[in-house]
């Protein structure tokens, strides 16, 4: 028996395996192979990040000129097989639903605490967890308009998942749309070596918003992905994602015609002829149909089998759903050739430098980077496989020893500082920056953002930041071969005027194993928004300093005289306004006017933690404050409600925990607070404790206020905790 270490011999198991499944000696069940699925443990991660790294780069590709027609696309650049974001006057790095769809809703595999056994149901609880309407995530084009936004609607109407994305529900046209496929791609990740787990998996995800041919498409993309962490051959994939739909589907018959018309073409520009006519815009409508793009993908898969940089140049070319199509042929080329072939021909990494715009319900990945999404991931895949999880993918910030890419981080340039910085593998085999200083000395610097800021892209950014006032962050160097320099940890954020303020840490002397601290300053609640290393030398001299890991944690508090600045802040309200001319004290007030709205700060790296406000409630059903929160479906609540104060748990439906009677009148100002730690939630009204209850199952979150129906004044506000990175 071969060692499982050793992917050739995988890979010839799973191929033995596929020709007796092909031959009918076996059922298709037996292509999830126990053996060859525990031989993908070691090194999983590495082939998450390529996915991963692919797919996003297929998007910043993609986005600049989506939608456009091919021949538009040639007249002005010939062949896109580069950044063109610059051309067209807009930023490389953008939010999109391609990324945020796709690193969002496999979250449910987690969330359910069921992972590879998680219910259709709570597929669609995701996505009313983490989406605000009207701000994150999708293009919310209307009821019949987007896919999404109409599944969305359902869902808010009491359907569940399947029904929702229906073709009974919602007409075949609406529901055969891209959405299903663009959103895959996690799922397939988190399924290694398991492409009925992978289709399995990929129907329940797909069934909140689609059916028909796009789940179809969506399955064939799923399984190809599963099956590429042990297959790297694109003929064999694409044959095996066939087995997983029917013969007699639309989608199967379009990959028979496009990988014929391939072979007999020869050039891609008559595939594609082929293509628009039998498979185009104009026979499959609607806003975004899954058919014509799905075989532009194909297309570029038989075309560039193992050349990222051609895939990319193809689907990009051939236009239509440029950011989608890319996404998806990048994810699965990623993992084909490996993430460190994704910039053999061209530089796509670091321009981009690995960074992602996240913004969803949850701020904890608002702003964050490849690398730490396919810990994510390979968090979630090793929960769907049953594997031990290590300290690589769990309990700690950022593990830089991934291959020496990125990780978010940028050199920076200093004005008149003839230095430089870039970012390299370290002999160690972790990140390194290797500084080259003139004999006159000088500094350089890397930074990354921990904040999303507020621009970028045609999809909503909402977000909150990683480092609060009080809390410290550490790096922890690897191997050092830079002479005679200092590195200082700093961080930014906005000033009283709205300029930028550095803040650094101790200095101290770059050598192997040293470690370099910060303590995250006092900002008054204003957001910081990057964090990053300054290297200095007065003698000059080059060499690297290696960057073993980074992490962040310890008391975090702040305070605010209202919520006048809510800037870092996660908004899900109609309106705000400032005081009204009889209140007697500073406050803001938030509203929302049919359902429950909020305003909350933090993320899932806050534990124990405490919420305290002056509140004036004007009308509002449940008003009051919130700890935990982990989405909109997921929080811990202390309100009032008329003439009760409440303590209670949101968890996809409430659970009132404990109340007491409360004297508390509408317009009255009144100081509300919730502490959440060791296992209890405890009420306190005006100072005094009202409620306690055991409360362990929501163990960390973000922190604010909640608004059912109406209006709520928000005065000085405190908010303090532990933090430890999640």
């Amino acid at each position: 028996m071969c060692s499982k270490i050793k992917s050739s011999c995988l890979a010839d198991r799973f191929l033995s395996l596929y020709e007796q499944v092909k031959g009918g000696g076996l059922g298709l069940s037996s292509l999830d192979d126990p053996e060859v699925i525990s031989g993908l443990r070691n090194g999983y991660r590495n082939q998450v990040y390529a996915g991963v790294l692919g797919k996003v780069v297929g998007v910043y590709m993609g986005r600049p000129f989506e939608g456009w027609h091919r021949d538009r696309l040639v007249e002005r650049w010939g062949f896109v097989d580069r950044y063109v974001n610059g051309d067209v006057g807009v930023p490389l790095v953008v939010s999109d639903d391609d990324i945020s769809g796709t690193l969002t809703f496999v979250r449910a595999l987690e969330d359910s605490g069921r992972y590879g056994e998680t219910c259709d149901e709570f597929f669609g609880d995701t996505w009313l967890n983490y989406l605000i309407e009207g701000k994150t995530v999708l293009w919310w084009g209307g009821m019949g308009h987007s896919t999404e936004h109409t599944a969305y609607l359902r869902l808010k109407d009491g359907y569940k998942s399947p029904e929702s994305g229906s073709i009974g529900l919602n007409g075949k046209t609406v529901a055969e749309q891209i959405g299903a496929q663009i959103f895959i791609d996690g799922f397939g990740m988190a399924c290694p070596g398991a492409p009925g787990k992978a289709a399995e998996l990929a129907r329940k995800a797909s069934g909140v918003s689609h059916d028909g041919e796009a789940m179809h498409a969506a399955v064939a993309v799923a399984v190809m992905e599963s099956a590429a962490f042990v297959v790297k051959d694109m003929e064999t994939l694409l044959d095996l994602a066939m087995l997983y739909i029917p013969k007699d589907s639309l989608i199967a018959q379009l990959h028979r015609d496009v990988r014929q018309w391939c072979k007999e073409d020869g050039n891609w520009h008559l595939t594609y002829d082929r293509i628009n006519e039998k498979y185009g815009y104009h026979i499959y409508g609607g806003n975004c149909h899954v058919i014509p793009n799905h075989a532009l993908m194909v297309m570029a898969w038989s075309y560039a089998p193992d050349d990222f940089r051609l895939s990319q140049a193809i689907v990009n070319t051939a236009g239509w759903d440029t950011d989608c199509n890319a996404a998806n042929v990048g994810c699965l080329m990623g993992l084909v050739v490996g993430a460190e072939r994704i910039s053999e021909k061209y530089d796509f990494v670091t321009p981009m430098a690995g960074r992602i715009i996240l913004p969803t319900a949850d701020g904890t990945y608002s702003a964050t980077d490849c690398w730490t999404m396919s810990g994510l991931l390979a968090r979630i895949g090793c929960g769907v496989m049953g594997w031990k999880l290590d300290d690589a993918i769990s309990g700690q910030w950022m593990s830089c020893e991934n291959l020496g890419l990125p990780m978010g981080f940028q050199p920076e340039v200093i004005e008149d500082e003839p230095a430089t910085l870039a970012l390299v593998p370290g002999s160690d085999g972790f990140m390194a920056a290797r500084c080259e200083f003139p004999s006159c000395g000088g500094a350089v610097r890397m930074s990354m953002p921990v904040y999303p800021g507020s621009g970028g892209g045609g999809y909503g950014i909402v977000g909150t930041s990683k480092l609060y006032s009080g809390m410290d962050v550490v790096v922890q160097l690897g191997t050092v071969d830079l002479p005679d320099a200092e590195v200082a940890a700093f961080v930014r954020y906005p000033g009283k005027d709205g300029q930028m303020v550095m803040d650094y840490g101790e200095a101290v002397a770059a050598s192997t194993h040293a470690q370099v601290s910060l303590k995250v300053p006092e900002t008054k609640a204003r957001p910081i928004v990057d964090f990053g290393l300054e290297f200095r030398s007065a003698k000059g001299g080059q060499g690297n300093v290696g960057i073993k890991a980074i992490d962040a944690k310890g008391e975090f508090a702040f305070e605010m005289e209202s919520l006048a600045d809510s800037s870092g802040w996660i908004l899900d309200v109609d309106f705000q306004r400032g005081a009204f001319s009889e209140d007697r004290e500073a406050l803001r007030y938030i509203g929302k006017n049919k359902t429950r709205g909020f305003a909350y700060i933090g993320n899932r790296w806050w534990r124990s933690q405490r919420v305290e406000a002056r509140l004036a409630v004007h009308l509002g059903s449940v008003a009051g404050v919130v700890a935990h929160v982990q989405g909109l479906q997921r929080y811990v609540s202390l309100t009032r409600r008329g003439d009760k104060l409440v303590l209670a748990r949101q968890f996809y439906g409430e659970e009132i925990l404990a109340e007491c009677p409360c004297d508390w009148k509408l317009y009255e100002v009144r100081k509300l607070a919730l502490e959440c730690k060791d296992g209890y939630a405890i009420g306190y009204l005006d100072g005094v404790q009202m409620l306690k209850v055991k409360e362990d199952k929501l163990q960390n979150g973000a922190a604010g206020f909640i608004v059912e129906k109406g209006l709520l004044g928000i005065g000085k506000l405190k908010v303090s905790g532990y933090a430890q990175a999640y």
